[in-house]
Parts: C-alpha cells; structure tokens; sequence
C-alpha cells in the first residue's frame, strides 16, 4: 500500500514539476496560451537587457506579432495573409500541404527564430529563448503530433520568420543619419536634467511605416505659441503642470508611477506594458490561438505606426518640457517632475499617442466591452489598476504623464487624436480575415 501511494505522489510530482519559465501544459487544442507564453519571455528577456530603447522594442513586438500571425493563420481558413497589406512585406512563403502538419509548431518556431534574432548578442536570452520552443516542441510531440509534423511546422515557422526579418531590414532604422541639430530659440525644446541627453531618436520618422499612408491627417494642430509672461496660455498650462505636482494625491502618484514604462530593467516600455496586456486578456477571456495572434499584429503595428506618427510631429513642433520652462521662466530651480523627463520634444505626448493607438486597435479586434485588471507590474509592488475597456486604460495611460510632471494637457489631448487617427487609419487599410474585408 505504501508503495502504492509512493508512486501516486511521484507520479503527481512529475505532473507539476514545471520545466520552463512556470508553464503549464496546455490542452492539444490549439488555444492562445502558446502566444501568451512567448509574450512573457519577451517581457522577461526586456528586463534582462540593457539599452533598450522604446523604438527599437515596438519594432521588435511589430515584428514577431507580423511572424507569428503569418505562421499561425496559414493553417485557418479564415484567415488571411498580410502579405501585400503591410508596406513592402511581398515575399511571405506558402504554407505546407501536407493536412497533418503541426501548425502550432509553426508559431512556436516562427516566434522563437524572430526573437532569438533580437536578442542573439545575449546567450542568457538566447537559452530561455531554446528552453521555451524545446518545452513547447515536447508538448506538441506529447499531443500527438509525429517528428516529421512538427518538423514539418516548424521549417515553415523560421521560413516565415527569415523573410519577416528581411523584410524589418528594410524599414530604415538602420540607416545612419548626420547627427542632429537641436533647433536654437525661445520655447523650443531642449535637454533635459538630470542627464541632459541627447534628443531621442530624431530621425524615426523616416523609418518605413507598416501600413502606408498610415500617419495621413494625423499631425496634430500647431500647439499653443510660446509666452514667457504670466497669465499667458502658456504660462497657465505650465502653471497647471506645476501647482498639481504640488497637491498629487497617492493614486495620482500610483498612476504616473505604474505607467512610467521607461525600460530601465524594471518597465516593460511602452509596448511591452501593451503587450503585457494583451498577454492577462488572452488568459482571462480564453481567446483562440489565431484570435489573439490577430490581436496582437493589429495592435503592435498600430503601435509602432503611431510612435512613427507621433514623432514625426515631435520634431516638427520641437516644444520645450516643463521642467525647462519652470526652472528658466517661473524661477523655481529646485522643482523636480516625478518621473524622469524623456529625451525628445513634448508635443504631443507619446504615451497617449501610442496608448490610445494600441487600445483603439484592442477595441477593433476584441470589442469595447471587456474589463480588465490590469497586473503587470504586481512583482514591483504596485497595486493593479482596473479598467472598464482598453480605451479607459489608454486615456489613464496618456493622462499619468501629466501627473509625472512630464507633459501639458493639450499635449496628452493631441497624443489622444494621433493614436485614435492613426488606429482608424490602419483598420480601414488591413484586414485578418476575408469578411473584414468585404
């Protein structure tokens, strides 16, 4: 009897010992927590890195969705490629024939191939990055699937995954540019303390969109004129900035906290908290494999669209932060905002933008109804934050800034535009599937 019970609890053991990352086996159907999954390595590997700027991480989330999209939906029928539909993306292989093939080997490769590429200078990275498609492979092998079906599905994954790549190696982000002059003058943009760094990523918008077209009509109005006096506009929405940061209740200070997103090692950046998102919902609301896998495109080339967009407009405007127009013009030296200024103009605010992009494109593909609770940062210790639908959350993600001593309302009220524009844009361009279509 004993015995008996020894192999039970053995057996019980063996069933919860975890091999990766804390996974659970999934059921053979193919449902979303594959993706989720990858989504949370992707966050974790974010934190492991060092350097990472918030462009270079839209692009890596626009590019793995557009892979695992790619390699997910040749095997539905409903669905369709985005070849043709985003900029330039002309060469997508054709999906395997054979009926048996593992198609979920082709997410689970395609995925792994474009983030090991991401990430290839880093072998820590890289080996959580095998672990997680080597786990995932024994899973498919455990469900049924025979060597050659998932070898099968995962030759067409990295097939999806090189010309994806090829494809990201032409949208200009590498290209070098003559360094950038910071325009001289009053009201203009300039460093920013502590550091004083140099403006941010001045050139992103020469960078290929994914959509074409995609920032059309999405430069917000010029923004309210430069004045140094007071009880001008722009002293009073300086002032407005100023006098808050003096009164900020615990909430205010939670919420510009919890939607700082600089990756520093603690945040995910902008995307990644998006992502992070994204990554609760597909749990909580059960999605399918190829819906989220849809879900997740549509968001993360919006976003990466909108940050194109929004940046565009940050230096065509170039206007100056409040921190410079507090210490220079209301004499007040010793004020600090209360999360680190960024390096690159303020108009309009990039987190409503790219926020309000995301949730927007959340809302087309998901629908305007689902709450959530918001946990991303829980392991930092800040208290989750509930919304009633994405757009809620994009709107407090835009407004935290504000709160952060980091921009002017009419900066966050144009950054809503942008997105919302941008989204709207790119919805009436790309369609997943052949009814959105018609």
């Amino acid at each position: 009897m004993k015995k008996r019970y020894l192999i039970v609890f053995l057996l019980l053991l063996q069933w919860t010992v975890i091999t990766t990352e804390s996974l659970a086996l999934p059921p053979a159907k193919p449902d979303g927590k594959l993706l989720s999954d990858w989504i949370a390595l992707h966050l974790k590997l974010i934190r492991k890195t060092k350097g990472l700027s918030q462009g270079q991480l839209n692009r890596q989330f626009a590019y793995s969705s557009v892979a695992f999209y790619e390699a997910v939906a040749a095997g539905d029928g409903r669905y369709v490629s985005l070849k043709n539909q985003l900029q330039d993306l002309e060469n997508i292989p054709a999906a395997p024939t054979e009926k048996k093939t593992c198609r979920v080997a082709s997410g689970n490769a395609a995925i792994a191939s474009t983030l090991r590429n991401f990430y290839a200078d880093n072998p820590s990275s890289t080996n959580r990055i095998d672990s997680l498609e080597n786990y995932y492979l024994s899973v498919f092998a455990k469900d049924g699937f025979t060597k050659d079906q998932i070898k099968t599905g995962a030759d067409f994954g990295v097939s999806i995954a090189t010309a994806v790549l090829e494809w990201a190696k032409r949208d200009g982000a590498a290209k070098t540019y003559p360094p950038y002059e910071v325009p001289k003058g009053d009201g203009l943009w300039e460093p920013t303390p502590p550091g004083f760094t140099a403006p941010a990523a001045p050139y992103a918008s020469q960078n290929r969109t994914c959509i074409k077209n995609s920032g059309s009509n999405t430069l917000p109005v010029p923004p309210i004129s430069f004045a140094a006096t007071p009880a001008s506009d722009f002293y009073n929405m300086v002032q407005e900035v100023y006098q808050a940061s003096l009164a900020l209740t615990e909430d205010q200070k939670s919420m510009a906290l919890f939607w700082d997103d600089f990756p520093d090692g603690r945040y995910y950046g902008a995307s990644g908290h998006w992502a992070s998102i994204l990554r609760q919902i597909i749990d909580s609301e059960k999605l399918s494999l190829v819906k989220a896998s849809e879900a997740y495109a549509q968001m993360t080339t919006t976003l990466l669209d909108a940050f194109n967009a929004c940046w565009k407009a940050k230096y065509t405007y170039n206007v100056l932060r409040p921190i410079t127009y507090v210490h220079r013009y209301m004499n007040h030296p010793e004020w600090q905002s209360l999360i680190t200024t960024p390096a690159h103009p303020e108009y309009p605010a990039a987190h409503a933008s790219v926020s309000m992009a995301a949730a927007k494109a959340l809302t087309y593909t998901l629908g305007s109804n689902i709450k959530f609770t918001d946990h991303s940062y829980d392991d930092l210790g800040f208290r989750p934050r509930s919304f009633r639908n994405f757009e809620e959350a994009g709107k407090e993600a835009g407004l935290s800034r504000f709160y952060g001593g980091i921009h002017y309302r009419p900066s966050i009220e144009a950054g809503y535009l942008l997105g919302a524009k941008t989204a709207e844009n790119i919805k009436s361009q790309i369609h997943f599937t052949e009814e959105r279509s018609k």
